[in-house]
């Protein structure tokens, strides 16, 4: 008996079809190009790292394949939250202030909070900001001789915003501090108000310069207004605004109202012979604006309150700031409506700011820009832009992979593998198709060339039928096969 090997081979004949061979050459040639067009989407392509500042835009719109369905892509581009450090400094996308993260919470189901290290920030907008309080700090001789070298008198103004964000890992409530100094140390560069337009952002335009003319008329008036007290004048001092809830009428009312901000405290630290006396906190015993405004400088009685020529300079100041950072964070609504966004409230803010640039003196003056808004915003005048607040974003770099096309080698091994396993996967198919709804119905498809007469005669085209004889065909192979 000849040697008979493990393996074996299938018998095979051709398909008695005409239209056969004609299919599978257009069928081939559609399915090449469909399955190499498909392969390079799911196999031709690596993912390499790289930084975006829009997360968003990166994982849309990367390459052409990016809003195929997941199960025909193989590298589709993905960014990571980025993790921002409890204490550190971070824009907005508006890059108005630098603000400095204080504080990252999270509520739980029984309202309490759990605090955070970081905040886990993936291109979210900011929500619902609300500033709990502006400070506004006199700094006399304490600043620094290059600031008092071009301006007599200085400070800062520091706002304290509360938000949050709807993260993947839930909402997500943070505190920022963002502080603005015209005339910052000479050792400190400026940092507020990176990019500034009068056509793109006019809101935070005017925001910068009410800030920039009202922040000098504030220390001009504390200063001329400090060196006319009897008593030792004032080396520094230091007022808490807070919003003023107990007013009523509707939200734009309430903002343009000159008590919309309240004193929440103030104190001022007069000089003396040993450089400073520290008196217990006698001033400011009225919380409303226009009560100290109209009160007497009184160093004598049981509650001064000193130098009252500053608080309509102050309330304009304080409304400034409040409505240049929610300009900033993209705050505008009919909750808390944006001075700097509606025509007609920033003409009631401005409504003084043609007077403040007027009397400002030469010796406050120093680094005011040209190009800032010196009048008062009039809505009734024509103008080439259009005032207005839009969302807000954390400005931050997040790690992203990106979907890039393989060396010309790689590719070609890649697709040419993946091109044989789907070609043959698709040949099994259409043959196993056409076996069993098209040769089930050919009668030549039950015959075999050269078999033996059977009873019944020979069939047609020259072939006989095998049916019935399958232990005799397998007999006659094994004596062909030892020569009897």
């Amino acid at each position: 008996m000849a040697y008979r090997s493990y393996f074996s081979y299938n018998i095979t004949r051709a398909y008695p079809f005409k239209w056969f061979t004609p299919a599978v050459i257009i069928g081939a040639i559609i399915a090449i190009a469909l399955v190499s067009f498909l392969n390079v989407a799911a196999t031709g392509y690596e993912l390499v790292p790289t930084s975006s500042a829009d997360p968003n835009a990166t994982e849309l719109n990367s390459i052409w394949f990016s809003k195929w369905p997941s199960y025909l892509v193989g590298a589709r581009a993905s960014c990571d939250a980025t993790s921002i450090q409890v204490m550190s400094t971070v824009y907005t996308d508006k890059s108005a202030f630098p603000y400095t993260l204080s504080k990252v919470w999270q509520v739980g189901e029984d309202d309490n909070k759990t605090y955070q290290g970081s905040l886990i920030y993936k291109n979210n907008v900011i929500r619902s900001c609300n500033i709990s309080e502006i400070k506004i700090q006199f700094e006399g001789p304490d600043r620094a001789a290059g600031q008092l070298a071009v301006s007599p008198m200085g400070g800062t103004v520091t706002a304290k915003t509360e938000c949050y964000v709807d993260a993947s890992s839930g909402r997500t409530y943070f505190e920022i501090r963002s502080t603005y100094d015209a005339i910052p140390p000479p050792s400190t560069s400026s940092s507020n108000f990176l990019s500034l337009s009068k056509t793109n952002d006019p809101s935070i335009y005017w925001g910068f310069s009410l800030l920039n003319f009202y922040w000098r008329a504030v220390m001009q008036v504390f200063f001329d207004e400090d060196m006319k007290r009897e008593p030792p004048p004032f080396s520094k001092g230091t007022i808490d605004l807070n919003r003023n809830k107990s007013l009523t009428g509707t939200m734009e009312d309430q903002v343009k109202n000159i008590e919309f901000l309240k004193v929440g405290d103030c104190f001022f630290v007069p000089l003396n012979s040993t450089g400073v006396a520290f008196l217990q906190n006698r001033y400011c015993n009225s919380s409303s604006i226009t009560e100290l405004a109209n009160s007497p400088d009184e160093p004598h009685s049981v509650f001064e309150r000193p130098v009252p020529g500053i608080w309509r300079t102050v309330e304009v100041l304080g409304k400034a700031m409040w409505f240049t950072v929610l300009a900033d964070l993209g705050i505008d609504g009919d909750d808390m409506p944006n001075m700097l966004a509606r025509p007609e409230l920033l003409a009631n803010l401005s409504s003084n700011l043609t007077q403040a640039n007027q009397t400002l003196r030469s010796e406050f003056r120093w680094g005011i820009d040209n190009k800032l808004f010196m009048q008062s915003f009039d809505a009734s005048q024509p103008r080439n832009y259009k005032l207005g607040v839009n969302e807000s974003l954390l400005a931050t770099d997040y790690l992203c992979q990106v979907p890039q096309l393989k060396s010309a080698g790689n590719l070609l091994v890649a697709v040419l593998v993946a091109d044989l396993v789907i070609l043959q996967a698709i040949w099994k198919i259409f043959t196993l198709i056409v076996d069993t709804f098209c040769l089930k119905n050919t009668e030549e498809a039950r015959y075999c060339t050269g078999c033996g007469s059977q009873e019944g005669g020979k069939v047609p085209g020259g072939y006989e039928s095998v049916t019935g004889r399958e232990s005799e065909i397998i007999l006659l192979e094994d004596r062909r096969s030892s020569g009897t």
